[in-house]
């Protein structure tokens, strides 16, 4: 059984996908020229079909974009849960938030901690912050901690 760490957890908060963005930036940079081109030369319908397929092109990453930033901003909002999570834990167990472990990086409730030798399985209550923690004792000792790479 896997555990992760506080600092795996938050390592796996996405940053946003900037090429995309950098590409999107290029796209109307070069609409926006061959607009201009495509002005200039109003009888050549060369420019005018390049500025049409530049424009869908555009519309298309822009459709791709957000949708990529509606995903992994749901995905960055179950692991800043967790994190939550761990935090108030490793407050009310007055330990250090680096020597709790749990073993699902998204989720809460449900979920088994390792804190020391100890382990946990969290329930949720019926407040934000509030968890019920049951003692465990594990059968098979196959614990694996994973730990953000530096």
């Amino acid at each position: 059984m896997k555990f992760y760490s506080y600092d795996y957890v938050l390592s796996q908060i996405s940053s946003g996908n900037w090429l995309m963005l950098g590409f999107l930036v290029v796209l109307l940079l070069a609409t926006m020229a061959t607009s201009v081109q495509a002005y200039r030369h109003k009888k050549d319908s060369k420019y005018r079909e390049l500025v049409i397929i530049l424009v869908l092109t555009t519309v298309l990453m822009a459709c791709i974009s957000i949708s990529n930033f509606q995903s992994n901003s749901a995905s960055d909002n179950q692991y800043r849960t967790s994190l939550h999570f761990i935090e108030v834990v490793s407050k009310e167990l007055g330990v250090d938030k680096s020597k709790v472990y749990v073993n699902t990086s998204a989720a809460t409730d449900g979920a088994i901690l390792k804190v020391g030798n100890q382990f946990y399985r969290a329930i949720s209550g019926s407040e934000t912050d509030t968890y019920l923690l049951e003692k465990l004792e594990l059968v098979s000792s196959d614990v694996e901690l994973v730990e953000v790479d530096k």
